[in-house]
């Protein structure tokens, strides 16, 4: 009987075939019968059933500090999430780290309350910003249970406020007034073009001059670079967007065009600790997602249809909003004068 030891165990290839020349061996291998080699390459080419052996876990590191967690998740981050990503995890993590007393403390010394006496500390943050600052802290320490650097994360059972639903609106009448208390062309371009286009915070601060067709009035953002990664992201220009964007272009030849005083790229900070001061004049406290849903709003009232306003704002479909139709329903006059000329059959 032939047999062969494959994969761990033994497997017989059958009994030696009449009319070969009887086993034995040269040079130390058998010469075995042409039936006897099919039957060996057969089993070769059968798929394998056996598990791989299980590689065990790597131990958690020991005598991490808080700042390591952070460092090897950003690294991470970097590597493995967009841009956008990467900075808005840092920025709250730097934060976070600029709150404690003890800079290097231990892993296991990180509790809760340090998380949540940096949340109360920030008098300006509302319920939307606290929920995402704790999520980036939280995040960092999840991800580094999950790949095996600790063992649990110390603040898995920090409270979340609950996000709230943005209602604010700005009337024409509103985004003058809080556009004559900005003094800066800067600040005031980015208002003026967020007021004409609706475009998103993210896309006003990643605009360059090549995304710029002058001939077709229009912005192009390719989908490798817009939300979702997916579509061109297609930001049509009325004549004051016109003018904003052919006046920068030529400036900033190379990278984002909208830039702050001192000549750098905008961030998302940027753009709070503006509103923040103005608050102190106005009393209010506003945010570039306020003036994008008062575009949607406008062009609604104004008698866009839902799929074009849609189209302007850069969704893929009309679905989204659904959340802008709860901000023209909340203006009665507009909702009764679309009933009276419905009824009266005017166009």
């Amino acid at each position: 009987m032939w047999c062969v030891h494959f994969r761990g165990s033994m497997h017989q290839l059958g009994p030696h075939p009449e009319g070969f020349p009887a086993p034995r061996q040269v040079k130390g291998k058998w010469n075995a019968p042409a039936p006897i080699l099919q039957a060996f390459h057969a089993l070769l080419a059968t798929p394998s059933t056996a598990k791989p052996p299980k590689v065990p876990d790597p131990p958690p590191v020991a005598g991490l500090t808080v700042p390591d967690v952070f460092d090897l998740f950003l690294e991470w981050c970097q590597k493995n999430r967009s841009a956008r990503t990467y900075e808005w995890s840092q920025n709250h993590i730097q934060n976070f780290l600029d709150s404690l007393t003890i800079k290097r403390l231990p892993v296991d010394d990180l509790k809760p309350f340090h998380v949540q006496q940096w949340v109360d500390s920030k008098d300006t943050w509302g319920a939307n910003h606290t929920r995402g600052a704790i999520t980036a802290v939280q995040r960092a320490f999840t991800w580094a249970e999950k790949v095996g650097h600790i063992t649990k994360s110390p603040i898995r059972h920090v409270e979340k406020p609950a996000p709230k639903r943005r209602e604010q609106m700005l009337t024409p009448a509103e985004f003058q007034t809080l556009l004559s208390h900005v003094k800066d062309e800067p600040f005031r371009d980015v208002l003026e073009f967020c007021w004409e286009t609706g475009a998103r915070v993210q896309e006003v601060r990643l605009i360059e001059g090549t995304h710029f067709k002058s001939d077709r009035g229009r912005v192009e953002i390719p989908p490798d670079q817009a939300k979702g990664k997916k579509r061109w992201r297609i930001i049509y220009l009325t004549d004051r967007a016109d003018e904003i964007v052919r006046r920068l272009a030529p400036i900033h030849t190379e990278g984002p065009i909208f830039r702050n005083v001192d000549g750098n790229q905008w961030d998302a900070q940027n753009f709070n600790c503006r509103f923040f001061r103005l608050h102190k004049k106005l009393g209010v406290k506003y945010a570039l997602t306020a003036i994008r849903h008062s575009f949607a709003t406008r062009m609604l009232e104004a008698g866009v249809d839902h799929l074009t306003v849609s189209a302007l704002l850069g969704h893929a479909d009309g679905a989204m909003l659904a959340k802008v139709y709860s901000h023209v329903g909340e203006n009665t006059n507009y909702l009764r004068d679309e009933l009276r000329k419905a009824s009266r059959g005017d166009n």
